[in-house]
């Protein structure tokens, strides 16, 4: 990362509006006041973030973690300016009594699906330890994190090319430490990697890069793309991520942005106040927005823009839980709620342990037709996860829901999704309402007046989804532990629904 020539967005003129107060609500049971965290309050924390070395105290070692700033008009604009009346430390306390611990564990460099061979796992793990060790002071660590962190390392004569500034830094690593001097907060999370036909010396890791921009509303900048690295020894094979003593040396890196703009642009449009952030100011902090890459020439359909968006979403991985709906269907509006089986931690934002967490917003839901031998549809989440939940290896998986629907059938695991290419439309309602029928037809008979061709399931039926804008997932290091739901009026058509397309070559 770079410092950017974007420091005169830092005076921006805020402009007093009356808003309105919040309207929101969390998910089951797990309604909580929203109050700024605090690191150093939260004992449980396996790492907390490394802080520029200007802010290290040499007479004892100890690093100043910063107390956050608290989020400036809450208290005028619907916060309450005297939250800690509301806290009640049993309640507080027994608040995640009813989640169960998660049973198991997703380890993400073990998943095929997002990494290709055991080498590119290997050096994906190597890597996001790697910038682990330069982001935060980890607080305990394994014996195999600690080898990860000395199993890779830059040549000297590095080539490195980049879509940020290399003028400042000689390795990628030293770029990251001396990001920390400039943003609020810095994550960065390895998504996936491949190894690349021909020499199998050359691999391709896809990444997510999370900044908090340090001025006073604290937007949070997502920033995805991809790496090519190529490694020294030309006779490398997948035998080699057995081998522990192995260190591995990286001649040649280049970086590339996942992004239709240049990367100022691509910065600056996540910079400015969103409207719906400062119509609820204080409700949550800045969420991570999923990335769109969109193709400006597809947006046209001769002189005239199309009635729909077509836009790429890079390769991520996303909480998906699913369960059979019930026999009310649309009634009882299942797919409108993530189920509390997607839950495996509950998010303490008052009292002593208060923790700080990033959302990660849009939602996706789809209502999959009946498996055979069914006869109910079975609803699926994809739920973004925040970067900074990602920099961890391994991911708990949520315990069993008492409180499940009989015969519900719920699930949850993590899945990679490659990248995808679709078209969605606005729509004002939710995922179940009667009206979601005509907006999917008449989307999909205008892709196919327009010559795209929809993707198609095993069963040779399109694939439809519907994106929640309103809905932010919240996540601490143990995991998803809070929803929130924006009010959001139908008449702005808050939401999308959408299908998949084919990608060129696929």
């Amino acid at each position: 990362m770079v410092r950017l020539s974007l420091l005169l967005l830092t005076s921006f003129v805020t402009t007093t509006l009356a808003f309105s107060p919040h309207r929101y609500c969390v998910a089951p049971h797990r309604q909580q006041q929203q109050q700024q965290p605090s690191w150093a309050l939260f004992s449980t924390k396996k790492k907390v973030r490394r802080q520029p070395s200007s802010s290290t105290d040499s007479s004892s070692g100890i690093l100043d973690i910063e107390e956050p700033a608290g989020i400036v008009g809450a208290e005028f604009f619907g916060g309450n300016k005297q939250k800690e009346e509301f806290y009640d430390p049993v309640a507080e306390a027994e608040a995640d009594a009813d989640v169960q611990a998660a049973a198991t564990v997703y380890d993400r460099f073990q998943d095929t699906n997002a990494f290709s061979s055991p080498l590119a796992a290997r050096i994906g793990r190597a890597v996001q330890n790697r910038i682990n060790s330069v982001l935060y002071v980890v607080m305990s660590s394994t014996p195999e994190q600690e080898q990860d962190t000395t199993s890779i390392q830059y040549a000297s004569n590095l080539v490195w090319e980049s879509c940020f500034s290399t003028q400042s830094s000689s390795t990628p690593l030293a770029g990251l430490e001396e990001a920390l001097n400039f943003y609020k907060g810095v994550d960065v999370a390895i998504v996936s990697g491949t190894q690349l036909p021909g020499d199998n010396n050359r691999i391709q890791l896809t990444w997510q890069i999370s900044v908090v921009w340090p001025i006073f509303w604290e937007p949070r900048v997502l920033l995805t793309g991809s790496s090519e690295i190529t490694l020294q020894n030309n006779n490398l094979d997948d035998d080699d991520d057995k081998d522990d003593s192995l260190i591995r040396t990286i001649t040649k890196q280049i970086d590339s942005l996942d992004s239709s703009s240049d990367l100022i642009s691509t910065i600056a449009d996540q910079l400015w106040p969103r409207f719906w952030d400062t119509y609820h100011i204080g409700m949550t902090p800045s969420a991570e927005i999923m990335t769109r890459v969109e193709d400006k020439k597809k947006q046209q359909s001769g002189f005239l823009p199309k009635k729909y968006n077509v836009f790429e979403i890079p390769a991520r991985l996303v909480t998906a839980p699913t369960q059979l709906d019930s026999e009310a269907g649309r009634i009882d509006g299942n797919a409108q709620i993530i189920p509390n089986h997607a839950f495996s931690c509950v998010v303490k934002t008052m009292g002593p342990q208060k923790q700080d967490y990033v959302p990660a917003s849009p939602v996706q839901v789809q209502i999959l037709p009946p498996s055979a031998g069914a006869t109910l549809p079975k609803i699926k989440w994809s739920i973004p996860l925040s970067v900074d939940f990602q920099t961890n290896a391994k991911l708990p998986l949520p315990g069993a829901d008492p409180e499940a629907r009989p015969d519900s059938e719920p699930l949850c695991e993590y899945e990679f999704q490659p990248r995808r290419l679709v078209a969605t439309v606005p729509f004002s309602g939710s995922p179940q309402d009667v009206e979601i029928a005509d907006a999917r037809k008449t989307l999909y008979d205008s892709v196919i007046k327009d010559g795209l061709k929809p993707l198609l399931d095993d069963d040779g039926r399109p694939q439809f989804f519907f994106l929640s804008n309103g809905v932010k997932a919240c996540y601490t290091e143990e995991g998803l532990g809070m929803c929130v739901y924006e009010w959001r009026p139908k008449f702005v058509e808050p939401n999308e629904v959408g299908i998949e397309l084919t990608r060129t070559g696929s």
